[in-house]
């Protein structure tokens, strides 16, 4: 994350906050499927068994 700040310019501020808004929803969203839903989180994707409810 440091190395994205100090590599992009100064005037790229909207992309900067755009990209860490999005980086804090994902973590947030994470956070909320391993206290809520933690079954999903250890399906691995193109599992059968993970369409079958």
């Amino acid at each position: 994350m440091a190395l994205f700040v100090l590599v992009s310019p100064r005037d790229a501020l909207v992309s900067v906050v755009i990209v860490v808004g999005l980086l804090v929803a994902g973590g947030l969203f994470f956070l909320f499927m391993l206290k809520i839903d933690r079954e999903v989180l250890e399906a691995e994707p193109g599992d059968v068994g993970a369409f079958k409810h």
